[in-house]
């Protein structure tokens, strides 16, 4: 098992967005250990929405936790965002 840190950042390389994992409503410690790997290769359409992504790739992932999706301004996105949107946000960093 890997840091919660080194698993954010994989999902963001790969989906292009930054996430914060929260359980219970608390924001994780992100030095803790134990998340699996995240087993995708390609990132989610860009039309799927927040809510999407989430329920089909993060919490069927990482049962018991959830996370905020966020805009690069630091902002959480809603679940009804589409990921090209979110993305789009990235674009100049």
């Amino acid at each position: 098992m890997t840091t919660v840190a080194t698993r954010t950042r994989e999902i963001d390389d790969l989906e292009g967005f930054d996430i914060q994992i929260t359980k219970d409503g608390a924001v994780v410690d992100t030095r803790i250990n134990g998340l699996a790997k995240y087993p995708f290769d390609r990132k989610l359409k860009g039309t799927a929405t927040v809510a999407q992504w989430k329920t089909q790739r993060f919490e069927a992932t990482y049962p018991g936790y959830d996370c905020r999706v966020l805009y690069g301004d630091g902002r959480e996105a809603n679940g009804n965002a589409t990921l090209n949107t979110v993305r789009e946000s990235y674009e100049g960093d």
